[in-house]
């Protein structure tokens, strides 16, 4: 497919594609083998944050596939760093070698033919491009992380987007960002995310400094569904991460996968309509976590980096609604649904919010700092 850019545009776009591994080279595999379709990408960046038993596997994936692009480098990151941090590196390595676009993919999807293409046709419209996400088994079906927006309250509200808008918040597969955004602000926040949240802040970070994100309908990129996803792993990742999810709050029954398109959009209708008339959860604190061996760099700090980020984005006010209904919803977990939470710790956490909020001054340099502050 030829690609005709809009008037202004270099006239050569140099784009590289950036994912993070993670212990599956069969998702691997697919990722790179649906970029052979995308003729418009010349660089390739892959960070590997996988276990030993993994790495030659991926190693040998990235090998096969590196000779197509005028730029290819993988990085064994030796530990897992998360999503945030690979990400972040990943965007550095791109930018400083002079790439225009940097397109984020996320290892567990992939991209359909003529993706990349009808977000490089917008380029002069907006400064983060972003493709409509669809689910990886039925790819008619348009899922929520492909934007978001916020209500009167806050609330960022994600839902399926059927046309070309602009939106305020993107998911990170599939965005395609400028050097001008690279420029002004940088990359994903590596201190204060490890798995999550990590493309909302970006976004946020964004729209502060004036840049502009739009979802271009004409692009689509499957991913797994992560409302599904995210029912499955919670157990685990409460074990490992000794927090409980503020995402699991959001999705509490599996959407069972085999309805029709037509009733999942009703669903997500209705789920809209309700989001805009309410504040922003922020999630809790998990009993387990009992001392600064919880807060090792773990999925479970998702919570802990979300509360980070509402404090930034929300307002004052915003922000004491949002603690006051977090609240209550945890306390009625807590107390009727016997869940582990730890409700000294939970409000510990709104509090250091708000008198952060007050002061204009966060005061921990890294999420990992916050948690082991809850741990005293």
């Amino acid at each position: 497919m030829s690609t005709t850019y809009p008037p202004g545009a270099p006239q050569v776009l140099r784009v590289c594609a950036v994912t993070v591994a993670y212990n599956c080279p069969e998702e691997l595999t697919l990722l790179l083998r649906s970029l052979q379709t995308q003729p418009a990408v010349s660089g390739l960046v892959v960070l590997d944050n996988s276990r030993e038993p993994y790495l030659q596997d991926n190693m040998a994936t990235f090998r096969m596939h590196a000779e197509q692009y005028q730029f290819a480098q993988y990085v064994h990151l030796k530990g897992n760093t998360g999503s945030a941090a690979g990400f972040c590196q990943g965007m550095k390595i791109a930018h400083e070698e002079g790439f225009n676009f940097v397109w984020l993919l996320d290892q567990d999807g992939t991209v359909e033919k003529g993706c990349l293409a009808s977000l490089l046709q917008n380029v002069g419209r907006a400064d983060i491009l972003c493709p409509q996400i669809v689910d990886i088994d039925y790819p008619t079906i348009i899922l929520p992380q492909s934007g978001a927006m916020q209500n009167f309250l806050g609330r960022m509200i994600w839902v399926p987007a059927h046309v070309s808008r602009e939106i305020s918040f993107f998911g990170t597969h599939g965005a395609l960002i400028s050097k001008k955004v690279l420029d002004k602000i940088g990359y994903y926040d590596a201190h204060q995310f490890f798995v999550g949240s990590e493309d909302s802040d970006y976004a946020f970070r964004s729209k502060a400094e004036g840049m502009k994100i739009l979802l271009v309908a004409g692009a689509k990129a499957p991913h797994p569904d992560s409302r599904y996803r995210t029912f499955e792993k919670t157990d685990r990742l409460i074990g490992a991460g000794v927090i409980d999810s503020m995402i699991a709050e959001k999705g509490s029954a599996v959407p069972d996968r085999l309805r029709p398109s037509l009733l999942l959009r009703v669903e997500a209708a209705i789920t809209e309509g309700t989001s805009r008339l309410l504040p922003e959860h922020l999630g809790y604190v998990s009993s387990k976590l009992g001392d600064a061996t919880s807060c090792r760099a773990s999925q479970g700090l998702a919570s802990l980096s979300f509360a980070f980020l509402a404090t930034k984005r929300l307002t004052t006010s915003q922000l004491t609604v949002a603690c006051f209904y977090s609240l209550f919803f945890a306390s009625v977990r807590k107390i009727i649904g016997g869940s582990g939470i730890s409700l000294k710790k939970t409000i510990t956490m709104y509090s250091i919010c708000l008198l952060s909020k007050l002061r204009k001054e966060w005061p921990f340099e890294s999420v990992q700092q916050f948690c082991m502050h809850l741990t005293k």
